[in-house]
Order: C-alpha cells, then structure tokens, then sequence
C-alpha cells in the first residue's frame, strides 16, 4: 500500500493523516471532505491551483444540505475545475485525527477517480482556485505540495489502478 500515514500541524495541533483503504468505508456523517482525481481519455489528469494550498486534486469539504459522497465531489468539481466527470469509483478512505484520538472522534476524507465528462470554460474562482491544469501524474507530484509528496503519489498510482478495474 506504499506510504501508509503521515503527521502534519494544522492550527497548531498534530495531525495524523492515515490510509484505510476502500473496503473501510465510514458513514457519510463522519465524513468532512471529497477529492477527485479525475483522469482525461489521454490518461493525464485534471488538477487545480488553489489559492492557499499550491497545486492538488479538487476537492473540499462536505456542506450540511449534501447527502452523499458524490454531491459534495460534483459540487467541489464544479467549484474548482468547471469539470464534469462519470465513472467514479472510490481510490481511498483517509482517516484523520483532527477531532481527537479517540475512535468516535475520527473523521474521514474520501478520494475518489473518475474518468473525465465534460471540460467546460473555466472561470476564475476569486474564493479558490486561480487555474485549472492538464497534467500528467508524474509532473504533478513533481508539483505537488499541499501535503505529503509520497503520500499522494501512492493515493495516484492506487487510484489509477482502480480506474482500470
């Protein structure tokens, strides 16, 4: 499974970011956010430039009226990339500790792949993101630095897989 957590600070407290795979799916009531990678026909992926966090996979956080997973990835799609996407299937449960250790406290963020639908016109997001990129895998961790490099290198090489299967 690769690099299976890491520790980061977020408002001065210590997180722990835990891969636990797709068959450990948590009820969306502990879920707090999405991601997508969504996969072009040509196999290069969708990615954003957001404004506090450099360049990563869209997503964000779960909005109370959402009821499901995929409400919250098409919206966050929508928001960040103006893309559309269909064959979505679950790439990784990440577990986190940002509530507190105890089990009860864990939350969830889901990361998913899809193959590309729709690319329409971006718009500029003033709230986030400044700029969508077309962009291979590799050039993207090369890039990438909202978190740990080898931790999404493993969620992209696993989630490239599950799009093949």
């Amino acid at each position: 499974m690769g690099l299976i957590s890491y520790k980061t600070t977020i408002k001065d407290a210590e997180v722990t970011f835990t891969r636990v795979g797709v068959k450990n799916v948590p009820p969306f009531s502990k879920v707090t956010s999405v991601s997508v990678i969504p996969i072009t026909e040509t196999g290069e992926m969708i990615a954003v430039r957001l404004k506090n966090r450099g360049l990563d996979i869209p997503g964000g956080h779960v909005e109370k009226h959402e009821k499901s997973p995929e409400e919250t990835l098409h919206r966050e799609l929508m928001e960040e990339a103006n893309v559309t996407v269909k064959d979505i299937k679950l790439a990784e449960v990440i577990r986190s500790n940002y509530f507190g250790d105890a089990v009860e406290d864990a939350s969830y963020m889901l990361i998913y792949v899809a193959k590309v639908d729709e690319i329409l016109d971006f718009t500029l997001s003033y709230e986030m993101s400044y700029e969508r990129v077309i962009i291979s895998p590799e050039e993207f961790i090369r890039n990438y630095s909202a978190g740990d490099q080898d931790f999404m290198h493993d969620i992209i090489k696993q989630a490239y897989k599950n799009l093949k299967t």
